[in-house]
């Protein structure tokens, strides 16, 4: 699949970056890559220091775009600044080797030279989360439903048993193992569902960490758990519940490489409640 490079700006409207009548992207800058910032502190006597918190820092973007002939400078001005408007929010959207990611941030300058033949126009996009993303989830599990259709032979007699055969069933298992192969953890949207009765939910990780409600669910209720850094939340069919979290709480993150996960609750768990999960990884 060709590549493909595309910016979305806040009114929905998108340029091909490498492919439209008005400019030719000839430079991109900060388009892999990243760098972190490492808070340390010392003690006196004693050699080295002390690691006290690793942050990955913002990223910087900035696109060359050079005006095709015979379209003028103004055509071309007109036609960049109908999507990429200064202040306002953007998305760069990448499609390469059938990885499809995105990359949000503000554009923070905008140079446009009116008045030369060989005008090269310069965009700066501010990037506070520094991470490319996937643009769909990884895992958007709607339901997990075990396939269980199937036709016995019978010959001579009747192929079917006189209370019926399922064509499937919900797969209740407790626990489950999610692979992240991006290149950094990343939140994640946990749902809840109740089948019945459910006292004071909570999903573990396999370190020990767990995030959980003070709350009761009735068959149908579904809690959502958004970790996600910027958009963390919890709701119960839609209501914020975000004061009923459970104490020792933490919005939990998936790790790079194999993560499980384990749902449980006060009182009968099993047969009563399963959970979903959806991510979106991150990408150098």
């Amino acid at each position: 699949m060709a590549t493909q490079l595309l910016f979305i700006g806040a009114n929905g409207n998108t340029i091909d970056l490498f492919n439209n009548s008005f400019v030719q992207i000839i430079a991109a800058d900060g388009l892999t890559g990243v760098s972190s910032n490492i808070a340390v502190s010392t003690t006196p006597s004693m050699d080295g220091d002390k690691i006290n918190n690793v942050q990955t820092a913002p990223r910087g973007i900035v696109l060359d775009l050079y005006v095709k002939k015979p379209v003028s400078v103004e055509e071309a001005k007109r036609f960049v600044l109908r999507t990429i408007k200064p202040k306002q929010r953007g998305r760069l959207q990448m499609i390469q080797d059938d990885r499809k990611i995105e990359i949000a941030g503000i554009v923070e300058t905008i140079d446009m030279p009116r008045f030369s033949d060989s005008v090269t126009m310069q965009v700066t996009l501010y990037c506070s989360q520094p991470y490319w993303t996937d643009i769909e989830n990884m895992v958007v599990q709607l339901a997990r439903v075990l396939d269980l259709h199937y036709f016995p032979l019978d010959v001579g007699g009747l192929a079917f048993p006189v209370d019926g055969i399922p064509f499937g069933e919900y797969d209740l298992n407790m626990t489950r193992t999610y692979t992240n192969d991006g290149d950094a953890d990343c939140g994640m949207v946990i749902s809840i569902v109740a089948l019945g009765d459910v006292l004071n939910p909570t999903i573990y990780k396999s370190d020990g960490s767990y995030i959980g409600v003070n709350d009761s669910m009735e068959a149908g209720d579904e809690i959502i758990i958004n970790t996600v850094r910027g958009e963390k939340a919890i709701t119960k069919n839609g209501v914020n519940i975000l004061s009923k979290i459970k104490a020792g709480s933490t919005f939990l993150q998936m790790d790079t490489g194999d993560n499980e996960f384990t749902i449980d609750s006060d009182g009968e768990t099993e047969g009563n409640v399963y959970f979903l999960l959806s991510f979106k990884r991150r990408f150098v």
